[in-house]
């Protein structure tokens, strides 16, 4: 007899790609504010939005002004002072046989600044965004942004992370990412290069539940995010795509236990750590 996943287990299963985030998130740095040197198991790569910093890694130190972007390898001391820094920082480890640092973009002698190709900032903040969900889906999305934005700066699939099905993962991040509209399956079957059919038999076979039934678990989360956060009930139905704050109460309620209101009176804001 088959295993049936939930949304939360099935996401863990696909989570097998290259790119892991461990933390993401934004930061501001006031001046005079420094990181002392230290050694990570895992790469950081830092989008510089404002402000001034002098960066160091291993031997090199080199000042920044923002925007600009700083990718600083794992296993060679890096340090940060800064000059009213405002940072998106996402730290990124490797899967099992994978290094990041054989791309030429983590070489030893890179450059701590290096030029890359316009257009990756919405990758990188859907990335920081999913990842912030706190949520088994979120994560898998954070991991596939990230790995869609090396792809991007590389102009190339690397690395290549194994993955049950790449569609999937591609379907999860497109929903996750759209969940505040009416789901439409031939787009988003067009945007992960399926027939909608093809995607449906996908999601039966992988999820036990329809496209549609697994947008509602990502919205669901989202709202919690957002009531946690303060939203007031009505705000947190419109802002995840439902039209009926009735319908949304019923749907939370069932999923959860508690009313919207309830969880909102019980919840605190997720801080970043």
């Amino acid at each position: 007899m088959p295993v049936k996943h939930s949304p939360e287990s099935l996401a863990l299963l696909l989570d097998r790609l290259a790119c892991r985030v461990v933390v993401a998130g934004r930061q501001r740095m006031p001046r005079g504010w420094s990181l002392p040197p230290r050694t990570l198991a895992w790469h950081d790569i830092i989008r510089v939005r404002a402000g001034r910093g002098v960066f160091t890694c291993g031997e090199r130190r080199q000042k920044v002004r923002g925007p600009a972007w700083v990718l600083l390898p794992a296993r060679l001391p890096h340090a940060i002072e800064s000059t009213d820094l405002d940072l998106t920082v996402v730290h990124v480890a490797t899967g099992a046989g994978e290094r990041l640092d054989a791309l030429k973009l983590f070489h030893p002698e890179m450059e701590i600044t290096p030029v890359l190709p316009p257009g990756l900032e919405e990758l990188f903040e859907c990335a920081v965004d999913a990842w912030r969900e706190r949520t088994p889906v979120g994560r898998v999305c954070a991991n596939r942004w990230m790995e869609l934005w090396f792809t991007r700066a590389f102009g190339e699939r690397q690395p290549a992370g194994e993955v049950t099905d790449a569609r999937l993962v591609d379907a999860l991040a497109w929903l996750h990412r759209h969940a505040d509209r009416p789901l439409r399956l031939d787009e988003l079957a067009r945007a992960v290069g399926l027939s909608a059919a093809h995607l449906r038999s996908l999601f039966r076979m992988h999820f036990q539940a329809a496209p549609k039934q697994l947008l509602q678990e990502i919205r669901l989360q989202h709202a919690q995010t957002r009531l946690a956060a303060g939203s007031g009930v009505a705000e947190a139905a419109y802002a995840c795509g439902w039209e009926d704050v009735s319908a949304f109460t019923k749907a939370f309620r069932r999923r959860l236990g508690l009313s919207p209101r309830e969880y909102r009176r019980q919840s605190v804001a997720p801080a970043f750590p």
